[in-house]
This record gives C-alpha cells, structure tokens and sequence, in this order.
C-alpha cells in the first residue's frame, strides 16, 4: 500500500473512531430522554468495559509496553494487551511508537500532538487544543510519520508482543460484540443488545478516548508543575483526570519519571493503575517493577 493510501486509510479509520462514539452517545442520551433507561446490566457492563479497557490502555500499552515499567506473566501481557487493544486506540506497536515519539520531542517539533505548536493567540492556543486532543489523528505527519516503525525496534522482536499487535482487530471485534450480547442474553430482547451497543461500547469508548485524549491536550495546558523535566515540556498533573485514567492524570511526574510503574508520588494522589500493578506484584504475577528513588525524586523537584 502507498504513503497516500496509508494515510487515507488512517484518517478513515480516525473518523470512525472519533464520530462513531460521539453519535452512539449522543443516540444512547436521545434514548433515555425518551424513556430508554440503561438498567442495572447496561450500566455494569459500561463500567466493566470502562474499567478493563482503561485499565489495559494505562497499565498494558502504556507502562509496560511502551515504558517497560515491569514484566509480567506471559498470560497476563497476553491480557493487558488484549483488554488495550478493545479501546480501539491502534494496534499495540503503533500506540507504544506514536508515545515513545511523544516522550522524545514533548511540546517541541517532531511532537505527534503537542498543543503549543499551532500558533500564538486565543486562534492559536484553541488550535492547538483540538490538534493535540484528536485533531493530530487526521494528520499524517503526526499518526505515521516515515521511520515511525524506528521507535519500537523491540517490541517488533518480542513475538508476544508482535503477536498481539497483528491481533488487534480481532480483539476490537470481541470487544464490540461482547456488551450487546451480554445484555442481550440477559434481558432477552433486541433493546437489550442495542442498549448494550450503545452503552457498553459507543459511550464506553467515546469516555474511555476523551478521558486519554485529554492528557495530550489538558494535562499540558492546565495544572501543577512539581518536577523538572525535559527542555520542551510543559507537562501538568491533573487531580480530576488522574482517577479515569488510572493515575495517569499525574501527567508531570509521568514525565519526569517516565519508567516508573506508578505515577502517584504522594499517598494522596490517587493512581488506580499503580495499585493494580501492587497487587499483580503481591500475586507475583508483575516483577522488576521500576520506582524512582527518593534521591532522583528531591533532584528532580521544583522548588517551591
């Protein structure tokens, strides 16, 4: 397949993903206005996919994945990355690829989705948000720029990995067909498959996406700055981001610590995704789980 026809294929592909949520959300809230409540099984199936995708996103692609913040069970990989994969945010490699780039070039040129890159002025800064939110998605140069395979040299070696990344469609499909059809079988009515479609995937991925999305955008716009990081970076932590994202709305300290497998470096900020990674670890299940120590973490403090 050409360049061209690649990135015409990808921004189909960012249509789909970002306009098919929004309208299954928007006829999931028609619905209920006009009397199509979600019950007790579409709302737990929401906040079952929501959890497990989020979950599979922020621990398996992000921290182990791209970061390497720990190794785990071969099964448990197998499971971070499929539960990843049915967020629909890319195959795992391209994911882990597009982030790497994102560490490497943070807010300065060569950044896939930076916000500070489109202009001065109230235009400039508005652009900017929409770009680095989902705008970059329709963009080429940020979703597949020429040698983006450069950044991720291991994970194409590591046959689970690879393994799991050509996978990624079929984990999109289960994960698709898994809510309709639990709320199907458990109402036994065709409304109950369509409130599970509407509930379980469209608005579980149109949450699950703008909550991440908006780490690109907001978490480098608005909020705290604690730790000194790279030239470029302008990287903020997120107290109201932090919980639907699984902890990584402590996007600064990420930033400064990009290794580490938690991201809460105080026992007040809450990082869902950090816990889970202590229990995997008390299972035994998780090891060589990385921490940043409490020298690198006072060396790299800004001072009040």
């Amino acid at each position: 397949m050409s360049t061209r026809s690649t990135v015409r294929l990808d921004r189909r592909i960012a249509a789909v993903v970002t306009l098919l949520p929004a309208l299954g959300t928007v006829a999931a809230i028609a619905l209920w206005v006009v009397g199509y409540v979600p019950g007790a099984v579409e709302l737990i199936v929401f906040a079952v996919f929501y959890f497990a995708t989020a979950l599979g996103l922020e621990v398996g692609f992000h921290r182990h994945v791209t970061h390497k913040a720990f190794k785990a069970k071969p099964w448990v990989r197998v499971a971070l990355i499929a539960l990843g994969s049915m967020g629909a945010h890319g195959p795992v490699n391209w994911w882990a690829s597009t982030h790497r780039r994102h560490h490497s070039t943070s807010d300065g040129d060569g950044d896939p989705h930076s916000p500070h890159l489109s202009g001065e002025g109230a235009g400039g800064r508005l652009k900017g948000l929409y770009h680095s939110h989902m705008g970059w998605l329709f963009v080429g140069e940020s979703t597949r720029p020429a040698g983006w395979e450069k950044y991720v040299p291991d994970l194409y070696q590591d046959p689970l990995v690879f393994k799991q990344h050509m996978a990624y469609y079929r984990w999109v499909w289960i994960g698709l067909a898994l809510p309709p059809l639990i709320c199907g079988l458990v109402s036994r009515s065709w409304m109950g498959v369509l409130l599970g479609f509407l509930w379980g995937d469209m608005v579980r991925i149109f949450a699950v996406s703008h909550c991440i999305w908006a780490l690109n955008s907001l978490c480098h716009v608005i909020g705290r700055r604690d730790f000194h990081t790279t030239a470029h970076d302008r990287s903020r932590n997120s107290l109201l981001l932090a919980i639907p994202t699984f902890g990584q709305g402590w996007h600064n300290n990420h930033h400064a610590f990009p290794a580490s497998a938690f991201t809460g470096l105080h026992w007040w900020q809450i990082d869902p995704g950090g816990l889970f990674v202590r229990v995997l670890e008390r299972l035994h299940l998780v090891y060589d789980v990385q921490r940043p120590t409490a020298e690198l973490i006072e060396k790299k403090r800004i001072a009040p």
